[in-house]
C-alpha cells in the first residue's frame, strides 16, 4: 500500500491495433504503481477492441463506444474524465506509447509545485517505432515562466507539443469545465492548454517523457489543413480576453500583436501547401494568392513557389522540406 496521488491515464483510441499493445504495456511496465487507464475504443473495426481485452489488470477500464469521430473528440476526452477517479490526469493516445519512469518523474516533480500541467520532451519515432527526433530541443527556457508568459508562447505556437507527455491536475480541469474542443478543430490539447493557462503555472520537466509516433493514418497527416485553421483559434481566444488580460500578456511578448498577424498571413501558404496535398485545387491557388498579396518576400517566395508546384504537378512537399530544413527561422 502506498500513498501515492492516483493518476487516471485517459487513453482514446481508434483503429490502433498495430500499437495499442505497446501502449498498454508500457504502462504496465511504469515504476509508479498507482494509476488507472481509461482506455475508450471509438468505435474500431478492426482488432483494437480484442487485443485490449486480452489485458486482466483490473486497473485497465475498458469501454467502447459507437464511432464518434475527431469531430466530437472532446466528448470522448471528457467522458473518460467524467469516470476517472484519479486526482491527476495523464495523456496517451492509442498509438503512442511511454518509458517505465514517466509517471514517476513527472508526480515527484508536481511535489515541488502548485503547477496545473506539468509536461517534456517527447521521442517522436514512425511507425515501426524509429527514432525521427527528440522535441523540443529545449525545454530549460520555459522553466520559471509566469502564467502571462506561457500564454503568450501559447498564443504564437505549441511548445508542448504532444499530449503524451502532459499531466494535469484534475481539479484544474474541473475548474474550466473539462477538455476543449473549437468549432472545427480535430483536437482537444491547443483549446484546452489556453484555457489553462489563465488559471495557474505549467512545469516543464527536462526529461523524455513520451514517444510520440507519426504515422500515415494520423489527424496530423489526414487533416492538415483542419489543424492548420484550428489553430488560429489562439488569435480569437487572445482578442476576447479581459483587456487587463491583454494587457499583461502583451508586456511578456515584444511585437505581440505583429507577431500573431504574421502567424494569419503565414497559415494562407501552410494552408495552400496542406490543401494542395489534399488535393482540394480551388482552396489551394486561393491561399496561395493571399499569401503573395499579404505576406513578407519570404512568404511571398513560397507562396509563388506552391502555385508553379500547383500549376505543373511537382512535388511541392518535398521541395517544401528541404527549404524548412535549411530555413528553419523562416518557418
Amino acid at each position: 500500500m502506498t500513498n501515492n496521488p492516483l493518476v487516471s491515464i485517459i487513453t482514446p483510441t481508434y483503429n490502433h491495433e498495430k500499437f495499442i499493445a505497446q501502449c498498454l504495456e508500457s504502462v504496465l511496465a511504469q515504476t509508479y504503481p498507482d494509476w488507472e487507464q481509461i482506455v475508450i475504443d471509438d468505435g474500431s473495426d478492426d482488432r483494437t477492441g480484442d487485443i485490449i481485452s486480452q489485458y486482466s489488470d483490473k486497473r485497465i477500464k475498458h469501454i467502447r463506444q459507437e464511432n464518434k469521430g475527431i469531430w466530437r473528440l472532446g466528448e470522448t476526452y471528457n467522458e473518460a474524465l467524467r469516470l476517472s477517479k484519479g486526482d491527476y490526469i495523464a495523456i496517451l493516445e492509442g498509438d503512442d506509447f511511454w518509458p517505465p519512469d514517466k509517471l514517476e518523474i513527472q508526480m515527484r516533480s508536481f511535489r515541488r509545485t502548485d503547477a496545473v500541467l506539468s509536461w517534456g520532451r517527447a521521442k517522436v519515432v514512425d511507425s515501426h517505432g524509429d527514432l525521427l527526433a527528440i522535441l523540443p530541443k529545449d525545454v530549460k527556457s520555459f522553466q520559471g515562466l509566469s502564467k502571462e508568459q506561457v500564454l503568450g508562447q501559447l498564443l504564437l505556437s505549441n511548445p508542448f507539443m504532444y499530449p503524451c507527455t502532459i499531466i494535469c491536475r484534475k481539479s484544474a480541469l474541473l475548474s474550466i469545465g473539462g477538455f476543449k474542443q473549437t468549432k472545427d478543430a480535430p483536437y482537444v490539447d491547443g483549446p484546452t492548454w489556453l484555457e489553462l493557462s489563465l488559471i495557474g503555472e505549467f512545469l516543464p520537466v527536462d526529461d523524455v517523457l513520451a514517444y510520440y509516433r507519426k504515422h500515415d493514418n494520423q489527424i496530423s497527416f489526414t487533416k492538415k489543413a483542419s489543424m492548420i485553421n484550428a489553430g488560429l483559434y489562439s488569435i480569437e481566444f487572445f482578442n476576447n480576453l479581459p483587456e487587463d488580460v491583454r494587457t499583461s500578456v502583451e508586456k511578456t511578448v515584444d511585437d505581440l500583436d505583429a507577431k500573431l498577424k504574421r502567424k494569419k498571413v503565414n497559415s494562407y501558404y501552410y494552408l495552400g501547401r496542406a490543401y494542395l496535398r489534399e488535393g482540394n485545387f480551388s482552396l489551394s491557388r486561393r491561399n496561395f494568392s493571399e499569401a503573395i498579396c499579404k505576406g513578407d518576400s519570404v512568404i511571398k517566395a513560397k507562396a509563388m513557389l506552391g502555385l508553379i508546384c500547383l500549376y505543373f504537378g511537382i512535388d511541392l512537399e518535398r521541395l517544401a522540406e528541404v527549404y524548412d530544413r535549411r530555413n528553419p527561422k523562416d518557418r
